[in-house]
């Protein structure tokens, strides 16, 4: 029975989660083709990869499941309306754009697998901007091209781990291609994008800034190896990017991860045919077969999250909480930014939050702009700090980093941010 499970492993996984980013890229593109189509595909290849990942994943694996399962259950109990299909298919979208990009490693791996890092506190500082900006444009591919470059001939370190979130998370303030701004602007009616932007924007670099400083000083960064940000290494994130904003301009309808996964899937073999020939199609047939089971730990994190997610929403609706809210100004804001990252670093996703608070508070008159600008914050800040964010389940997953040593590392940087967030709102609301 074993080998059978180790054949049926061998053989399908990779097909199977090649079929699922395919599917995934359709329901982005018609809305009609079904989303449980994609993560119906990823749960088949997490059962045949189960057994592929390491102790503590699997137990946050069971624990997201045993939570998740438990909100549907009072659900079904509560006769509220429990949406299976979307519990299995919740992160199908973000899944197949990590699968995706994980092909750009056939085309931007360096011709000298020991080719030296830049070392020291400027490649710190370099890398820090590099995927803040390359995030706020292509997302969490950034994070991925970024990482296995650092990690291509070394395990990724904590500290080059800390670089990557911050930097990363940072864009949730202001980035337009975020979902961060989408969930935003739809759950507060009648912001406005150009406002809150403006005011995320200054919140992130001085965010960065603070954070370079603290990961630099006392010599701190003496032996960190940074990402070479010289145009060899960026002029494929470029392309991308460019490309991205092109057809996100033309197609604005097409979700944004979508577009990056059918990017990816394209760009890297047409690269591979114009240099390889029919070689790059093996080269392609293989990553397939062998390179995206490798993302197993990514796999079964992201599924099971999304059970807990819709978990967690289906048990909220069956609660039926109902608020009195008089008055929301920068005070009120400021506990609702405290609540939501605190929601966050239990593992209530962002989203969930957002669509609780907006929910309430939106048909109540508020300033949409205050509310969105705090939506905003409290997921950046939250996604830097709860191990159960997308982001952290990436690095966990891909570059086998302890969640209670990220935890630790930015725990002090949200209480920082948390301080910068209440001084941006309460100089919006003007108190």
């Amino acid at each position: 029975m074993n080998r059978l499970h180790t054949w049926a492993a061998e053989r399908l996984a990779g097909p199977l989660l090649f079929l699922m980013v395919l599917f995934s890229i359709l329901h982005g593109l018609q809305a009609g083709f079904p989303a449980y189509a994609a993560g119906g595909l990823g749960w088949l290849a997490a059962l045949l990869l189960a057994t592929a990942i390491n102790m503590v994943q699997r137990i946050q694996v069971i624990a997201m499941l045993l939570v998740g399962g438990g909100g549907l259950l009072w659900g079904l109990l509560a006769a509220t309306p429990v949406p299976v299909t979307k519990a299995l298919s919740a992160n199908q979208a973000m899944l197949a754009m990590l699968a995706s990009v994980s092909f750009l490693r056939l085309i931007t791996q360096p011709a000298v697998c020991d080719e030296a890092l830049p070392q020291g506190g400027r490649p710190l500082w370099r890398t820090l901007f590099g995927v803040h900006f390359l995030g706020a444009v292509i997302n969490m591919s950034s994070i991925v091209i970024i990482g296995d470059r650092l990690s291509a001939n070394r395990p990724l370190t904590p500290q080059q781990a800390c670089v990557l979130s911050r930097g990363f998370a940072m864009a949730a303030c202001w980035s337009p291609f975020f979902a961060a701004m989408g969930i935003a602007l739809s759950n507060a009616p009648g912001a406005q994008l150009t406002t809150l932007s403006t005011v995320g924007f200054p919140v992130a670099m001085l965010g960065l800034l603070l954070s370079g400083w603290e990961l630099t000083r006392n010599g701190r960064a003496d032996g960190f190896h940074g990402y070479p940000m010289q145009f060899s290494a960026l002029w494929l994130p470029g392309l991308l990017a460019l490309l991205l904003m092109l057809l996100h301009q033309a197609w604005p309808a097409i979700p944004i991860l979508t577009l990056i996964s059918a990017l990816s899937l394209t760009v890297t073999l047409l690269l591979l045919l114009l240099r390889h020939g029919r070689a790059g199609f093996s080269a392609y047939h293989q990553h397939i077969r062998v390179g995206l089971p490798r993302m197993s730990g990514e796999l079964l994190l992201f599924l099971a999250a999304g059970v807990l997610a819709t978990g967690i929403t289906t048990a909220i609706q069956a609660s039926q909480l109902v608020v009195d809210v008089q008055r929301f100004a920068a005070a009120e804001a400021g506990l609702l930014l405290l609540a939501m990252v605190a929601a966050s670093v239990i593992g209530i996703h962002p989203v969930i939050s957002i669509a609780t608070a907006g929910g309430i508070l939106a048909p109540l008159g508020v300033d949409p702009n205050l509310l969105g600008i705090t939506f905003l914050l409290s997921w950046a800040i939250g996604v830097s700090t709860t191990p159960f964010s997308g982001l952290h389940l990436t690095i966990q997953g891909r570059y086998h980093i302890n969640a209670l040593s990220l935890l630790r590392l930015n725990a002090g940087f949200a209480l920082v941010m948390l301080g910068i967030s209440l001084l941006a709102l309460y100089l919006y609301a003007g108190g």
